[in-house]
């Protein structure tokens, strides 16, 4: 096989996975489009409790949750969707706090693993985009966080982070977000339903374009290889 033919079949298989991705959404969210997330105990009664903690510096954040102050002061902030369903109410190692999220909202725990371990290898002291991404899954200023206060508990507790994240992520698969029909750049139109298109739209802010489509690739792997539980993540 020539050098042109064999990169192009390489692409081609490269490709399938990404191809394939919205023929599977709905096998993987547990969730109906549209259907409420579950309550904190319910979604806690799901946890597998375990010893498994490979960031032990997370366990002040995992920890802690938000008092009923902040938590008002969040909810008048955000503009969200869901956010009038975020809590942050859960304690607990890293992982169930992930475990948590993922059963609230719907969706794969080992999904939500991977995405953390992409944002921050599960070190929720990581901030990012020139201090302006926070925690676990990278809240990002000024998209999520307008003020010293909500940014804090962002960077400060791990399950409002988890949380916040799980509900943007179920607000783009129930087509909540009609906005991103009217940016440029999209790979293909924005409908509830494609898990893929709303993990990518966390990462790009668009819906299937390229990169989007690369970090989706990335998160695969790392579910494909369960990156958390391996040596180097470990020592990381």
């Amino acid at each position: 096989m020539s050098p042109a033919r064999l990169a192009l079949a390489v692409a081609a298989v490269l490709a399938l996975p990404l191809a394939s991705a919205r023929a599977d959404d709905t096998s993987l969210v547990s969730a109906k489009v549209g259907q409420r997330p579950l309550s904190d105990s319910a979604a806690a009664g799901k946890v597998k409790r375990s010893s498994f903690e490979p960031r032990a510096a997370n366990k002040g954040a995992t920890h802690r949750v938000p008092t009923k102050a902040q938590l008002r002061a969040f909810h008048r902030q955000s503009d969200q969707p869901y956010s009038h369903w975020v809590t942050g109410r859960s304690r607990g190692t890293t992982d169930e706090v992930a475990q948590w999220a993922a059963a609230k909202w719907g969706l794969p725990p080992d999904l939500v693993r991977a995405v953390a371990a992409k944002e921050s290898w599960w070190r929720m002291s990581t901030v990012g985009d020139n201090g302006d991404s926070f925690g676990l899954f990278q809240v990002r200023r000024p998209f999520h966080c307008r003020g010293t206060l909500v940014c804090g508990l962002f960077r400060h507790d791990a399950a409002l982070n988890a949380d916040y994240w799980g509900s943007i992520i179920r607000s783009y698969y129930d087509g909540k977000q009609p906005w991103l029909n009217t940016v440029s750049g999209n790979g293909a139109r924005y409908a509830a339903g494609d898990l893929w298109g709303s993990i990518g739209a966390w990462f790009s802010g668009r819906w299937h374009d390229g990169g989007s489509e690369t970090y989706v690739g990335a998160i695969k792997d790392y579910m494909a290889r369960r990156i958390w539980r391996t040596p180097d993540f470990a020592g990381g």
